[in-house]
């Protein structure tokens, strides 16, 4: 289950490596957005991306992409 050991968000977070397409209109850390259950789950991902590849692998692999909290942004994301 990812958690930001910043602010102790455990429910959504975003992917650096896809950078928000328009940051300035919707403010979106992330051009992938997962948000998760207390099992660690996915439970939706909002997706501004266009490569359904890259959106598999993130449902299949999410400690590989979700490494920024998109409560606070930071980038401190602990996988337990």
């Amino acid at each position: 289950m990812p958690k930001c050991a910043k602010c102790g968000n455990s429910f959504s977070f975003g992917c650096s490596a896809i950078p928000s397409v328009t940051p300035a209109a919707n403010g979106l850390v992330s051009g992938l957005i997962g948000n998760f259950d207390q099992q660690g789950h996915i439970t939706e991902m909002d997706s501004l991306i266009n490569n359904l590849d890259q959106v598999q692998e993130a449902w299949e692999f999410p400690e590989e992409f979700f490494d920024t909290c998109y409560e606070c942004g930071s980038n401190e994301i602990i996988w337990e």
